[in-house]
């Protein structure tokens, strides 16, 4: 990190403009940032404040207008290059990748292009994640971890950069008091070595603890930057959108206009809670609160059908199955959850499909959906919930947070008598957070019974009408009425002294062995399939372990294996090639016309340097055409495919040119009964192990298969990385090509062909997550060994060909089931 130079900024924004489809994000926007202090940036959702961070961040190119970071003039959109200067980001989504480690997280944004040492990296990520007090181990994969550990990766991730500028967005919306706590000694640890801090929040009330000064954002433009002394809450939240706030809480309701109906739940027991008598009753407003983990999550969740959980439950009492959400959805509940991008709202879809999906009877007849019906009850949802889009054609994932709730909400609402919401307001700006409380009245008013499960305990003290509160797994207490106020609702969830109930699942669940959720479990399942299988073959034919089988066997596995490895590197990137097997095939075909008999050795020599040339081309223009034009990767190797098997038809339209037996006698040489070039695939195969583990271009790679958004904010270069995997997995094609010259030794235009399907099966044996990020090359060297295995014991055994295909089709099947089931996450 670059020290800034001398003067009180430490960053400038000045006349900072973005302008989107149809939306000016930010106009003439001008903010500093002085040593020393936290400088709070507040306004509603789309205000424009994460934008503007963005470009601070150099995740994203504004119109006009300058960024300055501690002296340095951010010339281009480079998040690594604002890093370098000074600067971190914590987002409030955090830009992590799932399919790698924490370790491995924290190691790409460092910029390193080597982890040196595994154990010291491991030993500095501990001591950067112990402060925490989350019993985080680097090792994790990031899938696997808790939102509020999602968090604290990311903000120990920005914090280990050592930043002179960090900015925190929204950085308390997953955490606990406690953690919360700690946030904010390390905010101050580092304005207190002469950093700055930009804060985003909608909580007023920590802005007001934590900032110096304020600026306000309210559509796209500053409203006033303040001394955080000379404003009060009020004043802020008027600031922000725009008129004077009348009233933040909607009036309660009568007792007169509560009724019966509604859910109740007895004795209702799951995991992480035991014996819970609730009911919410028809038009009432019931909140859950409690200290975080205290059972009332897991509760809410049993209660929408996603959970496991027995005892009685009956909505608008009739009886309804626990445990089932579809029957619990059809009985008239509706369930918002917290976690609105993963469960809530389909992002990729318009505002009006979005809106649709709540009543798909009320827009189609017959299984046809009427595109003028979905209009007319979007257009009807966006006025009743005060929706800010551009229209209805707008795609859900462009629009604000709490824009995205309003939709949720509307969607999920519609016709339902049983409301569910989870944390209803997270993450949503002051002006959409009173709309959310009205829209939730109304839905009580209309005579639903809804229950509300929020951190907040002063929205519950204000919003419900009675409050259950939580306490190791069953409910301690409830307040109505007058008695409800956000000072009785936390004494009642701290003073409780009941004991938690274990509560036994009522479904064996089968454990899954930590290991076999690593990289490398397929690889041990392989190997022992192969030893197996090779034990029994060899004990129903003798002749299956002699030196001659053994050596034929590891020759035909050698160019498999190659190109099961180029694959792999395709497929790590969350790519697909589909053209290897012919590329090949064509090499050979390229070869047969120079690398022949009665040749001098200049033109072998111009063989294989064509053959290199045209394995390097072919990758060149896979991953210009799917990069530069961004068209879909199976299209384009699809039509590669196709391509090279026309040419190699054309070049050779049956087998011809025979390959120089000096050459072949050099690829086929062994030692013992072993062949030279399946020990230079394996030392090959674990180069491209270490590569891909403890290289920056490795994790990178996989950084692209598993988010490849996440990637880019981070800064890899996304494009770059993903065009160059194409050239590689072409690259690595060409030792294939050349291993083929010595295993068929003519100019054979059908050569390879069986290559391409055989890869992807090696890959996907081998472990490797088919849409990217996840695999190794030493699972897709064992995938490649058990295929050739199995087209070579059917010969043993005497079974016909379609045995290799029964074979091959149970074992893919199997491992597919197996992994998955591994890799399943628990509701």
């Amino acid at each position: 990190m670059t020290d800034p130079v001398s003067g009180e900024l430490l960053l400038s924004l000045e006349g900072v403009s973005k302008s989107f489809p149809g939306v000016r994000a930010l106009s003439d926007v001008s903010l500093e940032v002085r040593r020393g202090e936290v400088h709070a940036l507040v306004g509603e959702n789309g205000a424009g404040k994460s934008t503007l961070m963005a470009v601070a961040s150099g995740a994203l190119t504004p119109d006009t207008g300058s960024v300055v970071i501690c002296g340095h003039t951010l010339e281009t959109a480079d998040p690594m290059l604002a890093q370098a200067y000074g600067l971190a980001i914590v987002r409030q989504t955090p830009a992590l990748l799932p399919q790698l480690t924490v370790l491995e997280n924290m190691e790409l944004s460092r910029g390193t292009r080597w982890i040196s040492s595994a154990k010291r990296a491991r030993a500095w990520a501990r001591e950067c994640l112990d402060p925490w007090e989350l019993n985080v181990d680097p090792s994790s994969r990031v899938e696997d971890l808790t939102v509020e550990q999602k968090q604290i990766v990311e903000m120990t991730r920005a914090l280990a950069a050592a930043p002179l500028v960090l900015i925190l967005d929204e950085p308390t919306e997953h955490l606990n008091l406690e953690e919360s706590e700690r946030l904010f000694a390390k905010v101050r640890e580092l304005v207190s070595a002469g950093g700055s801090v930009v804060y985003i929040s909608h909580r007023i009330h920590e802005v007001k603890a934590i900032a110096d000064r304020i600026t306000v954002l309210r559509d796209g433009k500053v409203r006033g930057t303040f001394q955080a002394d000379d404003v009060d809450e009020h004043q802020i939240i008027s600031l922000v959108i725009g008129r004077e706030l009348d009233a933040v809480f909607p009036r309660k309701a009568d007792e007169s206009s509560i009724t019966g109906g509604g859910i109740e739940v007895k004795n209702f027991r799951g995991e992480g809670f035991g014996s819970v008598d609730f009911h919410a009753r028809s038009g009432e407003v019931v909140g859950i609160a409690g200290v975080q983990g205290e059972g009332q999550d897991e509760f809410l969740r049993a209660l929408c059908g996603l959970r496991e959980s027995s005892g009685s439950l009956r909505v608008n009492d009739h009886a309804v199955r626990s445990g089932s959400a579809a029957a619990l959805a059809s009985a008239g509940l509706a369930f918002i959850p917290a976690d609105r991008h993963a469960e809530g709202v389909f992002m990729p879809l318009s505002v009006a499909d979005n809106l649709a999906l709540g009543d798909i009877s009320a827009t189609a007849t017959g299984g046809v959906v009427r595109a003028g019906q979905v209009r007319t009850v979007a257009s009807t949802a966006v006025d009743r919930f005060a929706i800010k889009t551009p229209s209805l054609t707008t795609a859900v994932s462009s629009l604000s947070g709490g824009n995205q709730q309003k939709i949720l909400m509307g969607r999920t609402s519609a016709q339902k008598s049983v409301i569910i919401a989870d944390e209803p307001t997270q993450g949503v700006d002051a002006g959409a957070r009173v709309e959310i409380y009205n829209i939730i009245r109304q839905a009580a008013d209309d005579g639903a019974a809804v229950v509300v499960k929020s951190s907040d305990n002063l929205e519950l003290a204000g919003l419900c009408d009675r409050v259950v509160i939580f306490s190791r797994g069953r409910i301690v207490s409830e307040l109505t009425g007058d008695d409800i106020s956000e000072t009785a609702i936390t004494t009642a969830a701290l003073v409780s002294t009941s004991v938690r109930e274990r509560v036994a699942s009522t479904r064996r669940r089968i454990q899954i062995p930590a290991w076999l959720r690593g990289d490398y479990a397929a690889s041990i399942v392989l190997v022992f399939l192969i030893v197996a299988l090779g034990a029994y073959v060899a004990s129903q034919n003798e002749f299956y372990l002699t030196a001659r089988n053994f050596t034929g066997l590891l020759a035909l596995l050698a160019p498999l294996a190659v190109v099961a490895m180029a694959q792999q590197t395709a497929m790590l990137g969350g790519g697909f090639d589909l053209s290897v097997g012919p590329l090949s095939g064509f090499m050979l075909v390229v070869g047969s016309f120079y690398i022949i008999e009665g040749v001098a050795s200049y033109w072998i020599a111009v063989g294989f340097v064509l053959v290199i040339l045209v394995g390097l081309a072919v990758g060149a223009i896979n991953g210009g055409i799917i990069q530069g034009l961004n068209v879909n990767a199976v299209i384009v190797t699809l039509a590669m495919f196709m391509l090279l098997r026309g040419l190699s038809l054309t070049l050779r339209d049956r087998p011809e040119g025979s390959i120089d037996e000096r050459v072949t006698d050099i690829i086929s040489a062994t030692i013992g009964p072993i062949p030279v070039a399946i020990i230079v695939v394996i030392v090959g195969m674990l180069c491209l192990e270490v590569l891909l583990r403890r290289s920056r271009a490795g994790l990178a790679l996989r950084a692209i298969g598993s988010n490849p958004e996440a990637a880019a904010r981070i800064g890899v270069r996304v494009g770059r990385v993903r065009f160059w995997s194409y050239v590689a997995t072409s690259a690595l094609v060409i030792p294939a090509g050349i291993l083929l010259m010595a295993q068929v030794g003519i100019g054979d235009p059908s050569s390879g062909i069986t290559y391409t399907l055989a890869s992807i099966t090696a890959v996907v044996l081998g472990g490797a997550r088919v849409m990217g990020g996840r695999g190794s090359y030493i699972g897709a060297f064992f995938g490649a060994f058990l295929i050739v295995q199995v087209q070579t014991v059917t010969t043993f055994l005497q079974l016909g060909q379609s045995w290799q295909y029964w074979l091959m089709g149970i074992l893919l099947l199997g491992s597919t089931v197996l992994f998955a089931a591994t890799r399943r996450k628990k509701a």
